[in-house]
């Protein structure tokens, strides 16, 4: 998924979640953004009549001024269901979570990194597990060789967090990886109360714990400078059909002169 893809999901995710929580307002805003646009056509319409009053707009700059409205439409739904961000992040990460579960290629890869990792420490006996593709196993008897095992899986999984949802990921930033002594704690936790062998699940259950930490952090400062950047783009988006059909306007007026 491209940072694009990444981003235009959350606000379809965003969009989706009004829908299905809150449809009666998301109904209003979208019948008052239906309203807006309606203004905004006109206004690029018949706003030129203000220097030119023997101008008629033709189907061109009809077409300009609907591309305004268009975008006066979504500039407001957008603005709007921005509130739902957070919500639209979580379904994103467990989106990802049940992903990651799926891909055999970052199993398979991760597998055999936490294989060489823990074989490297020289900690456990090797004698019974061989290599992959072969070997299916990884002994880790010995608390590094586990904590060591268990921190090349959540790495992983937040390297492929930031592959597969850039956008969210570079709001997290460095702080979506676990922390060394959160993974020690967890294992000792594990093997205290259940014993047995650590599951890779655990690893990857706190990459995505930290993840959502992060964005309960820093999402909402982010979604302030979204509705900035927001209402900056849209400003800027007017310009165009605005310009262009007042630019026409004006030539209309100097060639009859």
């Amino acid at each position: 998924m491209t940072f694009l893809q990444d981003f235009l999901s959350l606000i379809a995710g965003t969009i989706t979640i009004f829908f299905l929580e809150d449809r009666p307002v998301l109904t209003a805003i979208f019948v008052g953004g239906l309203i807006l646009s309606g203004l905004c056509w006109w206004l690029c319409s018949f706003y030129t009549h203000l220097w030119n009053k023997r101008y008629k707009v033709r189907l061109t700059h009809h077409l300009l001024c609907g591309l305004a409205a268009v975008i006066t439409l979504v500039s407001t739904v957008v603005f709007a269901t921005l509130r739902h961000a957070s919500s639209a992040a979580d379904v994103s990460i467990e989106a990802w979570k049940l992903q990651l579960g799926l891909d055999p290629f970052w199993a398979d890869h991760t597998f055999k990194q936490a294989y060489e990792r823990v074989r490297a420490l020289g900690l456990e006996d090797f004698s019974n597990a061989p290599p992959p593709p072969v070997g299916h196993t990884i002994p880790a008897t010995k608390e590094p060789s586990q904590v060591e095992c268990a921190w090349i899986y959540a790495s992983q999984a937040a390297l492929y967090f930031k592959q597969q949802r850039p956008y969210l990921g570079s709001i997290v930033g460095a702080s979506g990886e676990v922390p060394r002594n959160v993974l020690t704690a967890d294992i000792r936790h594990y093997f205290a109360t259940v014993g047995n062998t650590y599951p890779t699940a655990n690893a990857i259950s706190l990459v995505s714990s930290e993840v959502k930490k992060e964005l309960t952090a820093k999402l909402p400062r982010v979604v302030t400078v979204l509705r900035i950047q927001l209402v900056l783009l849209f400003l800027v988006a007017q310009a165009f059909p605005f310009g262009l059909v007042g630019w026409a306007a004006y030539r209309d007026l100097k060639i009859h002169t």
